[in-house]
């Protein structure tokens, strides 16, 4: 058998392509950040059932605190970029992890909703510095192995979905939900310290003297050709999904399949620890077969976990599905490099920031509109016209790129 049947030998062979095409110290520092990132806004769904039952709001009201969390985070994809673009990505993205844990501490000291509805602007806006600008370093820092770093730093917010989501379930059973988030600080402001040491000052080509103007023009310019409006409409269909999946699986579970929150919480732990393997597959994918086929494939193997959700019943099927279900988050690392390909280098940061923005506030419609429809005892389908999504979002896969050539 050839190395390529045996996991252990594709996994060290591609580590070790990796390591030669760019700094691994820098790839896990950054993704120790993104680990810690994208874990603490999965830690937050995960929680708020138990936040919502000391506040007494409905399903409606908690759709709209993540869309709201989601909104902000948008909000910062644009000027986080714009910023490490002018100062460098080692300012940004410490500063992200800082402002984070500034939030995290305001959850922690929050005993009204109004309180707590702060605490979830400011981390919503201490993550959303960090989302754009870790994409623009790997991108700076890998070449012929890019979509790959850009999958282990995927994967690595997948472990952190995993371990600090069910670490946080755990404690706060002993201390309450506000110390299920305030665990997490120490840990993040190790990893300050850490991306503050490890990261130069700027790894992404200097934009040149010209003005701060003249940048955003180009970026403005970019941002309409038809090759890059394409791609976001793509990105934007993957966000819908991921934002409205993540945000409401785990009350699905419990509201419509009679599931524990127990168990529901060990589903919601499975579809991210799944989704580490089929992300790092996924990376794999796009680098040998091109991003439109790795994106193509994902999101079409999704599809029918949608359907079959609304329908199976036992703990063991309902698992088969959830692993189903993960595999539409093997198209994030595709879309992703495929949105960063789309711009000019030089203006990667600020460019890709501001499709992030729009992108991402595309999504954060989703839980809101998903929560409104569970409130109407809707909740199947709801989850169906999700499916539905993911089926468009497949198609559009297939022929975004030649559309865009055709317009442009």
């Amino acid at each position: 058998m050839g190395a390529l049947s045996r996991p252990g030998s594709l996994l060290f062979r591609t580590l070790s392509d990796i390591k030669d095409d760019g700094p691994i110290s820098i790839l896990l520092v950054v993704s120790l950040g993104w680990f810690l990132t994208l874990g603490v806004r999965i830690v937050y769904p995960a929680l708020l059932p138990q936040v919502t039952a000391e506040f007494g709001v409905s399903n409606a009201t908690t759709g709209a605190f993540i869309g709201l969390l989601w909104t902000t985070y948008a909000l910062l994809q644009f000027p986080g970029g714009a910023i490490a673009d002018v100062v460098g990505e080692r300012l940004v993205l410490t500063g992200s992890i800082l402002l984070s844990a500034g939030a995290v501490s305001v959850i922690v000291l929050s005993s009204t909703v109004e309180t707590f509805v702060l605490a979830t602007v400011l981390l919503g806006l201490g993550t959303g510095l960090f989302g754009t600008t870790r994409l623009t370093v790997i991108s700076a820092l890998f070449d012929r192995m890019r979509t790959t770093a850009i999958s282990v730093n995927q994967a690595a917010g997948n472990v952190g979905n995993v371990v600090l989501s069910a670490s946080a379930g755990f404690v706060s059973v002993y201390l309450g939900w506000r110390w299920g988030f305030g665990f997490l600080l120490p840990v993040l402001l190790a990893c300050a310290i850490g991306l503050w040491i490890a990261l130069p000052r700027r790894a992404s080509p200097e934009a040149g003297d010209e003005s701060f103007r003249e940048t955003m023009r180009k970026v403005a310019a970019s941002v309409r050709r038809p090759p890059v409006l394409a791609v976001t409409a793509l990105l934007s269909l993957n966000m819908f999904l991921y934002q409205s999946v993540t945000g409401f699986l785990p009350t699905y579970l419990v509201a419509q399949k009679d599931v524990d929150p127990g168990s529901a919480a060990t589903l919601y732990s499975l579809f991210f620890a799944a989704a580490i393997g089929v992300q790092f597959l996924s990376g794999i994918v796009a680098d040998r077969r091109g991003n439109r086929v790795a994106i193509v494939a994902f999101i079409g193997l999704s599809v029918p976990g949608f359907v079959l959700l609304t329908v199976v019943e036992t703990f063991v099927a309902l698992a088969a599905v959830t692993v189903l279900l993960s595999f539409l988050l093997g198209a994030m690392p595709p879309v992703n490099a495929a949105g960063l390909a789309s711009l000019p280098p030089e203006i990667q940061g600020s460019g890709f920031g501001l499709l992030r923005t729009g992108y991402i506030a595309f999504g954060a419609l989703g839980p809101p509109a998903v929560g409104v429809l569970a409130d109407a005892g809707r909740f199947d389908a709801a989850f169906l016209a999700l499916g539905v999504v993911a089926l468009a979002t497949s198609v559009w896969a297939v022929v975004f790129e030649r559309v865009g050539r055709a317009l442009a």
